[in-house]
């Protein structure tokens, strides 16, 4: 849903078998920052992923289609991990939500 060049690339990937000679794109959003939270420093990470159907001008299209996709389609996804100096975080919280409007 949200590989916006499939099309361009479906015939190399068809004809080769695998994806090995292809980058898949995104468009989206991406942001991270780092915050304080009751004396521990955290990053919040926003990602958001626009789906490559119904691409174009928004405004120029409205409601569902007969496959159920819908005019502007996009899939956000909120990190928040806290700052640890040695190695990896030990605690991540993820929430993912599907936004889209008729």
């Amino acid at each position: 849903m949200i590989f916006w060049n499939e099309f361009l690339t479906r015939g190399i990937r068809n004809t080769l078998k695998n994806t090995i000679w292809t980058i898949a794109l995104v468009y989206g959003f991406f942001k991270q920052v780092k915050l304080s939270v009751s004396g521990k420093n955290c990053f919040l990470t926003l990602i958001a992923r626009r789906s490559r159907h119904y691409a174009g001008t928004r405004y120029l299209k409205r409601g569902v289609n007969e496959k159920g996709r819908v005019a502007n389609d996009v899939e956000t996804e909120q990190i928040v991990f806290e700052d640890v100096h040695e190695g990896c975080p030990t605690q991540i919280s993820s929430v993912k939500l599907l936004y889209f409007s008729l």
